[in-house]
């Protein structure tokens, strides 16, 4: 059931991130609650929200996702933030982080066709 809670979380935010993508196409800028946490070198970031409780962001790379995947765990464990649960399905590899009451999560998934990834970073205060 908690798998499928996180499934509809992330399936609005990112409905929520393409129907707002137009308002921030213009300056896309990272948001305060994600500010801590480093983007994948080279990355061009295509899409940011900020709201209430939670922040998003959408960015490019030309990477594979097991790297992507590898970096935020390194990076995100070195900073005191626990691995809370992983899955990996075909092209895509989803890693969530827990740190005091703050959810930190991370979908990677391969561009078909292309050598560029495309990730998704989302921050939630409980």
């Amino acid at each position: 059931m908690e798998k499928k809670r996180r499934n509809l979380v992330f399936t609005t935010a990112c409905t929520l991130c393409v129907l707002f993508g137009s308002i921030m196409a213009f300056a896309v800028d990272v948001p305060e609650k994600l500010r801590e946490v480093p983007l994948y070198q080279g990355s061009t970031i295509r899409q940011a929200m900020d709201m209430a409780n939670s922040a998003m962001m959408t960015a490019t790379v030309n990477a594979k996702p097991g790297a992507i995947s590898d970096f935020y765990k390194k990076t995100m464990t070195a900073q005191g933030w626990k691995v809370i649960f992983q899955a990996e399905q075909e092209d895509v590899k989803i890693v969530h982080f827990q740190k005091d009451k703050r959810i930190f999560q991370v979908t990677i998934q391969i561009e078909k066709g292309k050598d560029e990834s495309t990730y998704h970073l989302m921050m939630t205060s409980q």
